[in-house]
Formats: C-alpha cells, sequence, structure tokens
C-alpha cells in the first residue's frame, strides 16, 4: 500500500504552556511495497509522525492518504477497520501479554477468528524460528525471542503496512541485527510497505531509502 502526506501539521496544547510544534508542514510519499528508514534525534518528531501514518493519531492539519484514500475523516470505527486489515505495528517493547503463551500472543489481533489463522501463525512460528517455542510463556523467553513474537504478531493479519519504532532498541547488537535482518526480509517475502524508526545507521542503510527528520521537518 502507498502512503502520501500531505502539509501535516502536529500540535500539542497544554493549559498555561506554550504550544509545542511538533510536526511542520511534513509531506511525504512511500510507494508500496517499499522499505523507509526514518533517522534523527530524539524529539524529532519521528514517532509522531508514524503514529499519524498509522492512523493511531491525527494530525492538526494536513492529510495522510492510505492507496489514495484520505483517512482524516474517517470515523473511529473506520479508522480501527483501517489498521486492523492492512496495518501492523511493532515497538521496542515487545507488549506481550504475560498471561498468554507465544501462540495466543501472536493471535490476539486475530482473536475474533483465531481457529481461521492458527495455520497463519504456525507460519510465522517457523519464519521467525520459534516453532518450538509455541507454549511457552512470554516470561520463559529471551528479549530478542520476545521480539521476534512481537513482530509475527504484528503480521499475523498480513499486513499491507508495518510500522516498527526502534524494534530493536532494548536488544543487544548481535540479537539486533539479528531481529532487524528477519523484518526486512519478511517484509521483502510478503511485499510488505515498511518505515522503521532507528537511531541505528546500520539498521537505517537496510532501507530502500533513508530519510532524516529535524525539528519536527524531512531534511
Amino acid at each position: 500500500m502507498k502512503i502520501i502526506a500531505k502539509n501535516l501539521i502536529k500540535n500539542y496544547t497544554k493549559k498555561n504552556l506554550p504550544e509545542v510544534n511538533v510536526l511542520k508542514d511534513i509531506n511525504l510519499e512511500i510507494p508500496s511495497g517499499s522499505k523507509i528508514s526514518l533517522t534523527g534525534p530524539s524529539g524529532a518528531g519521528k514517532s509522531t509522525l508514524i503514529h499519524i501514518l498509522g492512523l493511531m493519531d491525527k494530525p492538526t492539519s494536513g492529510d495522510v492518504f492510505i492507496d489514495d484514500i484520505r483517512v482524516n475523516d474517517y470515523n473511529n470505527n473506520q479508522l480501527s477497520k483501517m489498521r486492523k486489515d492492512n496495518i501492523g505495528f511493532v515497538f521496542q517493547f515487545h507488549y506481550l501479554l504475560s498471561d498468554f503463551n507465544v501462540l495466543e500472543n501472536i493471535l490476539i489481533p486475530v482473536w475474533d477468528k483465531k481457529s481461521e489463522k492458527i495455520k497463519r501463525a504456525d507460519e510465522l512460528l517457523d519464519m521467525t524460528g520459534l516453532s518450538l517455542r509455541k507454549t511457552h510463556m512470554p516470561s520463559e523467553l529471551s528479549g530478542g525471542e520476545q521480539q521476534r513474537v512481537a513482530l509475527a504478531r504484528a503480521l499475523i493479519n498480513n499486513p499491507k503496512i508495518l510500522f516498527a519504532d526502534e524494534p530493536t532498541g532494548n536488544l543487544d547488537r548481535k540479537t539486533g541485527t539479528m531481529i532487524e535482518n528477519l523484518m526486512f526480509g519478511l517484509c521483502t517475502e510478503l511485499k510488505t510497505t515498511l518505515v522503521v524508526v532507528t537511531h541505528n545507521q546500520d539498521v537505517a542503510n537496510l532501507a530502500d531509502k533513508q530519510l532524516k527528520m529535524v525539528d519536527g521537518q524531512i531534511i
């Protein structure tokens, strides 16, 4: 899926405090199936941008198009359906549910039709090297294994777009490299559009195109 942002502005206001301008007139086009890295210092607006592009937040002004559909005017139900059907997220922390095993955690986004998705979950367990861990609890996994579960969970519904926000920030270098290569490889195999926020230049170098943000703008 293609993503287009036009003149995105995001301001935050809080009573008795000056307005904070986080995004400043962002214009961006991400072709379908491409892999984009987003770098820049902390506070540059990277996470805010992908939250808006991923329909988890709304801009103060400007437009977001997903496959040429303007989604700004979607209501909450429409946004939820668009996210569920088309978008996956991987965060710096895995956010696994401690009372559910690996297989159950992967199935959480499709719990209403989990019986139909078990075959897909097993395929993702194979792809991520976790087949022997499917009945383990999160507390029984290493950090890298937990993040692989989070990646499989993000891909369970075959999303057309995957957003990753510092997905290896909490991992050691060796484990992080393995997760990065796995994520980029799977997105290539599945023809998934990938947007990854990272401070790691090695990760950025894996992308088709690198974008740098400074002070709310792409430079």
